[in-house]
């Protein structure tokens, strides 16, 4: 696949599945775009939350699917979507909603999506995640586990 149009149109294309993925809200759809060397860095660094692998991050996912229900994400505006043909970058601006036993969950995540040569599978995720709500989010968790 040569013409960039086409290559543009399949990374979208898996950016819009990516999504998706996480709207079926299961450890195996969330994984399943990614490469067996993906990783997954979540910023800003002030979280302290590691780089994770593929197994990792499902690892690292699975207590939220056991604590938020009904999640939806999308994405905010096509409009913003950037994409890097010749880098294989997609960047989306995403927002999520979910319930969960202290309350709804709101927040919002910036991704950067590198993609494999063809643009069907995922190299490696830059999350950006507004600190602010994850932190106070948890927080009201840890008080009800109290």
């Amino acid at each position: 696949m040569t013409d960039p149009k086409e290559i543009r149109a399949t990374l979208l294309k898996t950016a819009a599945d990516f999504i998706q993925c996480y709207n079926k809200w299961t450890i195996e759809a969330v994984l399943s775009l990614r490469t067996d060397t993906c990783k997954q860095t979540v910023r800003p660094a002030s979280l302290g939350v590691p780089t994770f692998a593929k197994a990792d991050y499902g690892t690292f996912v699975g207590p939220f699917m056991a604590l938020l229900s009904d999640c939806k994400f999308e994405i905010v505006d096509d409009n913003e979507t950037v994409v890097d043909v010749e880098k294989r970058k997609v960047v989306i601006h995403v927002q999520a909603s979910a319930s969960s036993p202290v309350g709804e969950y709101k927040n919002e995540y910036q991704w950067t999506l590198t993609m494999t040569e063809d643009g069907k599978m995922i190299e490696d995720i830059l999350e950006f995640t507004d600190s602010a709500t994850a932190v106070d989010f948890f927080r009201k968790q840890a008080q009800m586990d109290v």
